[in-house]
């Protein structure tokens, strides 16, 4: 009997028959079978429409205040700040290293600074629900730049591992980050591949949207006819007072008028009576004997308190969407509670909105670019302390020993000094004496019969 009979084999036996155990094994799929978007921008490169047109998007957020402020605000919280490296856990200052990615930090967008570069993302990301981060190497395959990409101009193709950035009838193709294989920037292709038109990386990054496998949405989409309505009540009151007040209306001229004369009416009021620098204009009109006009109003009168509490309903249903405290984008709102209520609502949106984003952005830093073992990247945190209120209460336990000056300052973010790591006591506190035995119930008694 050869080693190779000795061996023992296992089989399967299934409704089809019996089966090696290795085929089985080579028959188990590792990919998921669920069906795929197929909506294609461009039918020849398998390019995938995005659920809403972003240039839209980008006009909404640039036309309505409360929408603009919210996602810049949010951009500036999580990443306009400021950030610092602080060493991983169990690891020892390495100043080689720090310095290596101090200087990549600095240099890595070459005209922007990194952190202008995180935010302009951030911007896209808030106002169309994704962003896309180019990512480039050097000869030694080390990440050497990363440059901002503006957002709408990408398309995702549907094998979700290349991208399309288009514009002005141009194309230019982006593989997704850490793939191996390298395509052609000019086709998308990998045949053809030289150094000179090699594909760069992109991080591509989304805010989830259970509608698309490619692309996200801004927070703002279920808020979008609150914003389409306040630019229609801005709208309406620029055309209000571009019109002066003069309320839509019908003019009828009875009798025999001169030939043109209604045309004439109709110029005045429409061109000559209107804007600014026709101000105070008025139009003078030789009235034929037996001849008579009606004026007749066709707008109908709307209140102006109905479009200040529409108007104030749209703006807390867009912060809202963001989470955003009002207080938090120098918004007002007439009979909210403030005070530790306003505080109480910036905590929730720092907690729940804030550090989660951070979070995700911190982890594509260190990563994918940093790639350090010792230092990580950490954005500065928003502070919402009272610091004078804190600095009361560690003042009151330095002077009585249960704090020392130097653990009060690592609290408050400052630097230690020499000598601050010492206990105090306050020494103020004079000796009056010992205190006196407690009367008796006969001396308590006494003393009652006496008075």
């Amino acid at each position: 009997m050869t080693d190779e009979q000795k061996k023992g084999k296992v089989y399967v036996h299934t409704s089809e028959g019996v089966f090696p155990y290795s085929k089985l094994q080579e028959s188990e799929a590792e990919d998921s079978k669920q069906l795929k978007e197929k909506n294609k921008w461009v039918t020849d490169n398998s390019l995938i429409n995005p659920p809403y047109p972003p240039e839209v998007l980008l006009t909404l957020h640039e036309s309505n205040p409360i929408f603009w402020s919210c996602v810049n605000q949010l951009a500036i919280d999580v990443a306009g700040l400021g950030w610092n490296l602080q060493l991983r856990e169990n690891q020892k200052d390495n100043e080689k290293e720090k310095e290596r990615l101090n200087e990549f930090l600095k240099t890595s967008g070459k005209e922007e600074s990194f952190r202008n570069i995180i935010k302009q993302a951030l911007i896209d990301w808030g106002s169309i629900g994704y962003f896309g981060l180019e990512v480039v190497r050097n000869n030694a395959g080390e990440v050497s730049n990363v440059y901002y990409l503006p957002a709408h101009t990408l398309r995702v193709h549907e094998s979700n591992e290349k991208y399309a950035q288009i514009r002005n009838n141009k194309k230019v193709w982006f593989k997704k980050f850490g793939m191996e294989e390298d395509i052609n920037s000019e086709t998308g292709k990998p045949e053809g591949v030289i150094p000179e038109n090699k594909a760069h990386e992109l991080i591509f990054y989304k805010n989830f949207y259970p509608k698309s496998n490619y692309y996200g949405v801004t927070n703002a989409i279920s808020a979008i006819g609150d914003i389409v309505g306040m630019i229609g009540l801005r709208d309406y009151n620029l055309a209000f007072f571009e019109n002066y007040g003069i309320p839509a209306g019908l003019i009828t001229l009875k009798g025999d008028w001169e030939e043109g004369a209604d045309k004439k009416i109709a110029q005045f009021l429409n061109k000559e009576a209107k804007g600014n620098s026709n101000a105070h204009k008025t139009l003078v009109l030789t009235q034929p004997e037996g001849c008579d006009f009606e004026y007749e109003k066709l707008s109908v009168e709307v209140k102006d308190g109905s479009f200040k509490v529409y108007g104030q309903t749209s703006r807390e249903d867009i912060m809202i969407a963001f989470s955003m405290p009002a207080e938090r984008i120098g918004v007002r709102i007439v009979g909210k509670l403030g005070g530790n209520v306003a505080e109480e609502a910036t905590k929730i949106y720092i907690q729940s909105v804030v550090e989660p984003l951070q979070t995700d952005m911190e982890d594509i830093i260190n990563d994918k670019l940093l790639s350090s073992e010792i230092y990580e990247f950490k954005f500065t945190n928003i502070d919402t302390r009272d610091i004078d209120v804190l600095i009361k209460q560690h003042g009151f336990q330095i002077e009585r020993g249960t704090m020392t000056p130097n653990e009060s300052r690592n609290i408050l973010g400052r630097k230690p000094y020499q000598d601050g790591d010492k206990f105090y006591m306050m020494s103020s506190l004079i000796e009056i004496g010992e205190p006196e035995e407690p009367l008796s119930k006969s001396e308590i008694t006494d003393d009652d019969n006496d008075n």
